[in-house]
């Protein structure tokens, strides 16, 4: 007779195990289960904040390294590289690796960083889509908000609303799984949080009157949110550099 799981003892880190998409190294990765997820809030740019004393904070595990080759990736990336990317990554990654470096067991803050740039640089090796660089660096730079980074959190929200945009583009997402109107809302939300409202407001607008707001009234009441609270902080801003006499 089978014995039924007490959730009261699972750990709220498990190893999932991973196969590497350079080098077809298999291994195991910490990731946090969901049921431990507790964000605080949800920001508008779908940011999660946690409290600073919450070691289940999802984002430091998001991305896997294998310790084989060094190559870091994410759920995001393809299944298969050729045998030119595959190069890229022995010479810029590989051959220049620590070999006693590893990120498959607990992370703090700042290893959970340096895997975000890693898979940043490895997904530029493989010529990874837009989208999928665009999602690690606003994760990234939701790490740096919650440790209060705020000129990397901007440096990273830059780095991702161009991804964005580019994705938009190019078209180089999935509709299924991320929705047009989406990425337009971000581009534009990550745009106001950077203090480009002009950029942020055009946006916006492509969201409240694209072909599909009707499936998508979500994303169409955020652009409107948003919208005002752009305009609203446009005027402050005027008023503040406005000299009194």
């Amino acid at each position: 007779m089978n014995k039924k799981l007490n959730p009261s003892k699972l750990e709220p880190l498990y190893a999932k195990k991973v196969k590497c998409n350079i080098c077809e190294n298999t291994f195991t990765s910490l990731k946090v289960r969901s049921r431990f997820v507790k964000p605080v809030r949800v920001e508008s740019d779908f940011g999660p904040v946690f409290r600073q004393e919450d070691p289940n904070n999802p984002l430091l595990y998001h991305v896997t390294v294998c310790p084989s080759c060094g190559f870091a990736f994410t759920e995001d990336f393809a299944n298969y590289y050729g045998q030119k990317a595959r190069q890229r990554v022995q010479e810029e990654i590989t051959a220049k690796k620590e070999h006693n470096l590893d990120y498959c067991g607990e992370r703090d803050f700042a290893k959970a960083v340096s895997t975000y740039k890693l898979a940043i640089f490895s997904g530029q090796l493989v010529e990874a889509k837009h989208i999928v660089l665009a999602n690690l660096c606003l994760r990234l730079a939701w790490l740096y908000r919650g440790a209060s980074r705020k000129e990397e959190e901007e440096r990273f929200l830059e780095l991702a609303a161009f991804e964005y945009a580019q994705s938009y583009t190019y078209s180089d997402f999935d509709s299924l799984n991320t929705p047009e109107m989406k990425v337009l809302y971000l581009v534009g939300e990550l745009n106001r949080r950077l203090g480009n409202y002009n950029k942020a407001l055009q946006y916006f607008s492509t969201v409240t009157e694209h072909p599909e707001k009707s499936r998508y009234m979500k994303y169409v009441n955020l652009a409107r949110q948003q919208w005002r609270l752009a305009v609203q902080e446009y005027k402050q801003g005027q008023l503040q550099s406005t000299p009194q006499g």
